[in-house]
């Protein structure tokens, strides 16, 4: 029997940001071996190692992965890139807004505009970017998927994180009201705790979190790419404007994980 996603993505285009590495690079993966021509957007110099190693883990595989070295927060890069996909004739089907930056993990008082701004350009501007420069590419049935967090679903003391992973929610909504009459879908994943090496450099911050993950471990950034590639394909063709949460139960389970557990009731 044939592989339905090879019919879905064969011949079509999909463009992950954030894809030399962790949860992009798994989801990048996905796409290629489903036949599709994935645009990888990533800030990464094209000699980091990060490209090497995902050059190695994509050969042979049905589709082809090209690697675009940018910034996802400027306007002239994904006007760059759609006119190149014009060119090449080949119609958008997805679109991932993976890339992402944390700053200094500062409170209000305490973060500079500079570090401020820095934040929102990849993490908000860059998705708006994205949309406003794709969506014009899609076809009926093409998706959009937006990566919050679950600090964009509750409070977080690192302000201009926060903020931004809270401001890709309203972003999801907005254009899935406009997209949804041509039939393109857009909806927010809200990863809670990825192992990656965003994460893995805050080893204070990871200790911490332990106790509040109701499955007790960290998600591998292939668990998100899973959730990623399902709301990309025509599995999840009348979900548009969601938030789903991939975080191990943070969300669901509250704050009476962690109380349930030190009071012995769990």
């Amino acid at each position: 029997m044939s592989d339905p996603s090879l019919a879905h993505w064969s011949g079509k285009a999909a463009v992950v940001t954030g894809g030399a590495r962790g949860q992009g690079a798994c989801v990048a993966r996905l796409l290629a071996q489903a036949g599709a021509t994935v645009y990888l957007l990533d800030a990464l110099p094209p000699e980091d190692t990060a490209w090497v190693r995902l050059h190695e883990q994509l050969q042979g595989l049905p589709g082809r992965v090209v690697p675009v070295h940018a910034d996802v927060g400027s306007e002239s890069v994904w006007a760059e890139l759609a006119e190149r996909l014009r060119q090449e004739g080949m119609p958008v089907q997805g679109l991932v807004n993976n890339a992402g930056i944390t700053g200094p993990r500062a409170p209000v008082t305490q973060t500079s505009l500079e570090n401020w701004q820095r934040v929102m350009d990849t993490n908000l501007t860059g998705s708006f970017l994205g949309i406003r420069a794709m969506a014009p590419l899609m076809q009926r049935g093409g998706a959009i998927v937006n990566v919050s967090s679950t600090v964009g679903m509750t409070g977080y003391f690192s302000a201009a994180y926060s903020c931004s992973k809270w401001a890709l929610r309203g972003l999801t909504r907005s254009a899935a009201m406009e997209l949804g009459p041509r039939g393109i879908r857009v909806n927010c994943i809200c990863p809670g705790v990825v192992d990656t090496e965003m994460v893995r450099n805050y080893p204070a911050l990871v200790e911490t979190l332990k106790g509040i993950i109701a499955l007790e471990h960290m998600a591998q950034p292939e668990q998100l790419a899973d959730v990623m590639f399902f709301l990309l394909g025509p599995q999840s063709s009348y979900i548009t404007g969601a938030d789903l949460a991939v975080d191990g139960g943070v969300t669901g389970t509250g704050i009476y994980w962690p109380v349930g557990r030190e009071l012995g009731v769990i």
